[in-house]
């Protein structure tokens, strides 16, 4: 089943799209319009409601935020549908245009990635609508190619996955600890309240959150490095950090997320 939650606010359109073969979706993903410029591209599990929902409004511009496949999935048929300029980061653009191999539980959860072959442009130094200015910021660490968009005005911040929540538990195999940290140290320098975030949108009190959450990633660090420094092994620092695998839940998602991931990451400074 696909299913779509769709909220305004302000001129920003709000599309929450989930899938699940049954019962409602374990995740759900955003995709923002603000005036003609569509912000990510959401799942292809979702493409069906994806292409009804949009097929009616005036999309000139995609933007992506990185080239993780539940942010990108749809991009080749809308930008074909609206005949819209696609702007992504180089990285991002190289994915597009390769494809890439997706794990099997991304398959069930996201659906299946194609090449994208049509035109991509590197982002402007802003990038317009009618009546905002957008201004991409490069933000690595959850992803290679990660970008964050800031409407100065309003003080409106489209997140992609630089938020998602205070208290991450997990970390993707890969992803960065430190590259992240600067990353909001970087992000918390402008104004901003409203956090638009790919998953868990914070309509106020969006800086606060985030810097809630670089304190979180500096304690989090610290602990670790303290107990690296006694000896402690990566599985000794998840006990006394009071961490648990889950794990059937890393078996179900072919060892790709993991509590270890992210101690390790977290370790790499030291």
């Amino acid at each position: 089943m696909q299913y779509l939650k769709h909220q305004k606010f302000a001129d920003v359109e709000m599309f929450r799209f989930g899938y699940s073969p049954i019962g409602k979706p374990w995740l759900s993903v955003y995709c923002y319009l603000i005036d003609n410029v569509l912000i990510d591209t959401a799942q292809t599990n979702c493409q069906e409601k994806v292409l009804e929902t949009f097929q009616n409004k005036q999309i000139d511009k995609i933007l992506l935020t990185h080239w993780h496949e539940d942010h990108s999935g749809n991009t080749a048929k809308l930008a074909k549908f609206h005949n819209a300029q696609v702007y992504a980061h180089p990285f991002t653009q190289e994915k597009l245009r390769q494809g890439f191999e997706i794990l099997p539980y991304e398959k069930f959860l996201f659906g299946k990635i194609k090449p994208f072959r049509g035109k991509v442009s590197d982002f402007e130094v802003f990038i317009e609508t009618p009546n905002h200015k957008l201004v991409p910021i490069f933000t690595p660490g959850h992803a290679e190619d990660h970008t964050v968009f800031l409407e100065k005005e309003n003080g409106w911040l489209f997140s992609g996955d630089l938020y998602v929540g205070v208290k991450i538990r997990v970390f993707r195999k890969g992803e960065q600890f430190w590259p992240q940290v600067e990353a909001f140290r970087k992000i918390l320098t402008y104004d901003f309240d409203v956090l638009f975030c790919g998953h868990h949108p914070r309509l106020k009190d969006g800086k606060k959150m985030l810097a809630q959450k670089l304190q979180y990633f500096e304690d989090f660090a610290g602990k670790a490095h303290h107990f690296h420094q006694k000896g402690f092994t990566t599985k000794e620092i998840m006990k006394a950090m009071r961490f648990r695998e889950n794990s059937l839940l890393k078996l179900l998602l072919s060892n790709d997320v993991s509590v270890e991931y992210m101690i390790e990451a977290a370790l790499n400074k030291c």
